[in-house]
């Protein structure tokens, strides 16, 4: 197009290659300041790019956006996150074609309930060397509003943490003491029968109540010592169970009702630990009651006794 131009000035009078002289030099002048223009376009081209979203629980959608940062193809795509909400991505990335935007949702609720705070057991004595057992304190659970704060990711539960606790009543420890004797002493052991005739035996028992073969207990023709308008068996026990102490027993093999209550009168060199005796009249004659030796007798203390030998007088 240049050349054809030259070559119109060059055969052209004087007055006309003065008039294409100018012409020309127009042209030229303008096709350089397109070219600028169309260089500074280039520069400023922000490309497109394909890229596709999944935000929480919709489906995968595909866009085509302007390539920048991933905060500003969100606020173009007019997406808006919540102050937990997580992105898969750095907010300052910037997007390439076909790169996945994945919004997680998360959201956080809380809720109180009341629950059980349990109570715990402590422990007096030495269990393994012991052969009675005291609650000294029953155990009573507490209560509290206890709340709770979950978080859901994409409405799937994904975590939840206590925040906070009000206690509406305080939990009371169970004390539990092995060793001694007390009002609420348990044991375990054996229980045998003896008479007023036993061998070693003076007819009085040690606290001075007459166990008689013959005429039983304080010559009242049984095995009963009445004590405080009450009768009981008398019943020779270790020297840590005071006299006059009274004591339950169940789970026996005596031919009298399943459970029944003694009081202690009496001691025995054999009678030891959680050995109980039970005066029932003669060892070789008349019986008030039969039945044989049981080694799995249950046994709980009442009431303690004074101690003294002459309590029942």
């Amino acid at each position: 197009m240049l050349q054809r131009a030259k070559e119109a000035v060059v055969s052209a009078n004087s007055r006309t290659k003065g008039i294409l002289a100018v012409a020309l030099v127009y042209v030229i002048v303008m096709l350089a300041t397109i070219s600028v223009g169309a260089v500074n376009q280039i520069e400023d081209f922000i490309p497109t790019v394909n890229i596709h979203l999944i935000d929480g629980l919709e489906d995968e959608k595909s866009y085509l956006v302007k390539q920048d940062t991933v905060t500003n193809v969100l606020a173009e795509l007019s997406i808006d996150l919540g102050d937990n909400d997580e992105l898969n991505k750095d907010e300052d990335d910037i997007v390439e074609q076909d790169d996945l935007i994945k919004i997680t949702r998360v959201e956080t609720k809380t809720y109180t309930q009341e629950e059980t705070i349990a109570y715990d057991t402590v422990i007096e004595g030495d269990k393994s060397s012991s052969w009675t057992t005291t609650i000294v304190q029953e155990g009573k659970d507490g209560k509290a509003n206890v709340t709770y704060l979950v978080t859901y990711a994409n409405g799937k539960e994904t975590s939840t943490t206590k925040i906070k606790e009000d206690i509406i009543e305080e939990a009371t420890d169970e004390i539990i003491r092995y060793g001694g004797i007390s009002e609420g002493t348990t044991f375990t052991g054996t229980l045998t029968t003896y008479g007023g005739d036993c061998s070693g035996c003076s007819g009085t028992s040690s606290s001075g109540v007459k166990l008689s073969a013959s005429t039983g207990a304080n010559n009242s023709n049984s095995p009963y010592l009445t004590y405080n308008g009450t009768k009981y068996y008398c019943l020779a026990a270790d020297r840590s169970i005071p006299f006059g102490t009274i004591i339950k027993i169940t789970n026996h093999n005596l031919n009298t009702d399943s459970t029944i209550y003694g009081i202690v009168v009496d001691r025995g060199g054999s009678i030891t630990g959680s050995h109980i005796d039970i005066f029932n009249g003669s060892e070789s004659g008349k019986t008030y009651f039969s039945g044989g030796t049981s080694y799995n007798t249950s046994y709980e203390v009442i009431s303690v006794g004074s101690g003294n030998a002459n309590f029942w007088k």
